[in-house]
């Protein structure tokens, strides 16, 4: 590639990074780069078809040059000039109007912890993905870590009882998934609301599906009920795809679940207190049985169960609907089956993976069937 096939393009912290430890730049509306790692390079470079669906477009390998002025580090990369081009043509920036208030910027985070370890923030490969939220107006984003476990063979024994005493006793020991990172848009406030990973490790079952079901319950019901049962059929084809795939173990992976918050410019009602009584009834309410997938053709037919929050959605739904999603993501300290050192260990892994994804789909199941 030339020099005249490149363009430099500043690169800003990713303002909608929710969790990970690994700085994650936007270098245009329609890609990120992620701080190189060579298990997620390998693993991104021989990426097998089938997973294509539920990871990010891998896009290459890109530099990225650090400055500093007043103490204050700015990013600079040369990129393809296609990446660029081809973004503008499909994202007009201008009709996207970013609401930034309540946001907790984890990239900046990321950033001065390097430098608070290194002295410096120096310069740095990065692998270049699609930006999963790029074409979200009012990205809302939940970073759920999948498993039981998380750690490998690239792991001391020290290190790895103390992690797994932490994990055993949060919700990755009782439900396989925890909360590492949300943005979720309030449409009432017009601003975010953020949780850290610090916040997951708080969460018991309770509050974890307490979480997942307000994440969701941002908007009407007929949009809900779409874009979770959406996202539960993908995680059926995920746990389908995990349970006899024979390359990867996937240590330390998330998912990521997002959709747009964006409503229409339609004007908020105030009908919190509905959607409080309805919470409130509805918290406790235990996980559906695993079951399969409701067919696209049955989403918008489904009965309302709540009359409180039937009257949320009494007025015409002016929501996009089409734009829920998820992925598995974090791929640092993925390995193939063939190097594992303990083959049993890997097994009892997989199979917290796959309790966590079952247990996933109950939790939305139950969202749906409220």
């Amino acid at each position: 590639m030339g020099k005249d096939d490149t363009e430099t393009v500043k690169a800003r912290p990713f303002i909608h990074q929710v969790g990970g430890r690994a700085v994650m730049l936007e270098i245009s509306p329609g890609t990120i780069c992620k701080l190189f790692n060579e298990h997620e390079f390998q693993f991104y470079e021989n990426l097998p078809e089938y997973l294509k669906e539920f990871t990010p477009q891998y896009k290459g390998l890109v530099s990225v040059r650090c400055n500093y002025h007043d103490d204050t580090p700015t990013f600079h990369a040369e990129v393809p000039g296609y990446i660029v081009r081809n973004t503008d043509k499909h994202i007009n920036v201008e009709d996207f109007k970013e609401v930034k208030t309540g946001l907790e910027n984890w990239s900046m985070t990321c950033i001065k912890r390097g430098i608070e370890s290194r002295g410096v923030w120096s310069d740095h490969d990065y692998l270049m993905l699609g930006n999963l939220v790029g074409s979200l107006k009012m990205p809302c984003i939940l970073d759920l870590k999948i498993g039981t476990k998380q750690t490998g063979d690239d792991t001391s024994e020290e290190d790895k009882k103390l992690r797994e005493h932490k994990s055993a006793n949060s919700t990755s020991g009782t439900l396989g998934i925890r909360l590492t990172g949300m943005h979720m848009y309030q449409l009432k406030s017009n601003n975010y609301l953020s949780h850290n990973k610090h916040y997951g490790w708080t969460l018991n079952e309770d509050g974890l599906r307490q979480v997942l079901r307000q994440f969701f319950q941002n908007c009407c019901n007929r949009k809900v009920r779409l874009e979770v049962t959406r996202i539960i059929s993908k995680l059926h084809r995920l746990h389908n795809i995990l349970s006899t795939q024979d390359m990867h173990y996937f240590f330390g992976s998330s998912l990521l679940l997002f959709y747009d918050g964006y409503n229409g410019g339609r004007q908020y009602a105030d009908q919190s207190k509905d959607v409080e009584e309805y919470s409130t009834v509805n918290a406790d309410q235990s996980a559906s049985a695993l079951n399969g997938t409701i067919p696209y053709d049955e989403e918008c037919s489904i009965g309302d169960k709540s009359d409180s929050f039937r009257n949320i959605c009494q007025h015409e739904c002016h929501c996009e609907t089409g734009k829920a999603d998820v992925r598995l993501i974090d791929f640092g300290r993925t390995v193939l089956k063939s190097d594992m050192k303990e083959r049993s260990y890997g097994v009892e892994f997989e199979e917290g993976i796959l309790f966590g994804l079952s247990n996933l789909i109950n939790i939305l199941q139950s969202i749906v069937d409220s």
